[in-house]
């Protein structure tokens, strides 16, 4: 199987427009809860030249301490204010687990960045620390790092 080349992008703007997309989908959401702190960080992508060469930046980061109906009303929405955001949902529906998880993937407009939301319903589990939430992965597309050529971003 032929390997594929990736752009060479800096990692620190990758890393901030990662950042800024999450951002982005936490403001579309419309929701004030508490959002958990973390930040973007280097996944390997296989696959590509040069090996062991070629990343993605991921962010994972969820909303919580909001009633599930709250949360529910915001990723519903979610199915008109990403594409009237110009993002193209590419899929929608309950994931394979044995909860069915509804979870929604979502690509960018630049084509630089996808999302993932899932919709987290823990509330007849006792042992959850958190009841509900919505859980939020934000990959950038695969690329090689260094300076990027003059005229890209």
């Amino acid at each position: 199987m032929e390997k594929k080349t990736a752009e060479v992008r800096d990692s620190a703007a990758m890393r901030e427009g990662t950042s800024k997309t999450s951002s982005r989908i936490l403001d579309m959401t419309g929701l004030q809860g508490k959002v958990t702190k973390s930040g973007p960080g280097p996944m390997s992508c296989s696959g590509y030249e040069p090996e062991n060469q070629v990343v993605q930046m991921i962010h994972t980061w969820s909303i919580y301490d909001l009633p599930f109906e709250d949360l529910k009303k915001a990723y519903d929405g979610m199915r008109t204010t990403l594409p009237r955001n110009n993002w193209k949902i590419t899929s929608d529906g309950p994931d394979d687990s044995p909860a069915k998880t509804p979870t929604m993937r979502a690509d960018a407009p630049d084509g630089d960045f996808s999302a993932e939301l899932r919709l987290m319903d823990n509330r007849r589990d006792p042992q959850a620390k958190t009841k509900a939430l919505i859980y939020v992965t934000v990959v950038s597309r695969c690329f090689q790092d260094g300076p990027a050529p003059s005229g890209a971003s």
